[in-house]
């Protein structure tokens, strides 16, 4: 298993932060790449609640969230993805960094296909992409939270979300 991490402070208080990651179908706001989400599940956050991630290169996946606690955090895994990955899930955890200040900790734990040879590419290539697509998640919900601008295709800010 492999395991990437980014943290953000960011100028937001935890519960402002939580409030827009709660809401599962709004991922297009902030999430770069994330051209349309769509909740597939009858609870639209909460455990269990699914969404399927629509992007612009017109590939998908599908989240599942599997673990939920209420102005904390949630995990969820992903499937139904074109990536070579047997298993993968995603971890966001919010905290308090003092003085209207917070903490937004994303990980991937993932586990590649391919045996020895899967391993020495999720080492040598797929970490250093993943990285930066956390990076680019983490900037992107600063960013509407700091504009209200929602985050497009490959980073840069849109129109405010209505």
């Amino acid at each position: 298993m492999h395991k990437v991490t980014i943290t953000r402070e960011m100028k937001h208080e935890v519960a402002d932060v939580w409030n827009l990651l709660d809401e599962f179908g709004a991922i297009a706001k902030y999430k770069p790449g994330v051209e349309s989400p769509e909740i597939v599940s009858p609870d639209a956050t909460g455990m269990g609640a699914q969404r399927i991630c629509h992007f612009y290169d017109g590939t998908s996946l599908k989240e599942t969230i599997v673990r939920y606690e209420p102005g904390r955090g949630y995990s969820f895994d992903l499937s139904d993805f074109a990536l070579p990955l047997k298993q993968a899930t995603s971890h966001f955890d919010v905290t308090h960094a003092g003085d209207g200040r917070s903490l937004l900790a994303v990980t991937l734990e993932f586990t590649p296909k391919f045996g020895p040879l899967g391993w020495v590419m999720a080492k040598l290539m797929m970490r250093p992409m993943l990285l930066r697509a956390l990076r680019g998640l983490t900037k992107g919900v600063d960013d509407h939270m700091s504009t209200g601008a929602i985050v497009g295709k490959d980073g840069a800010l849109m129109a405010a979300a209505a």
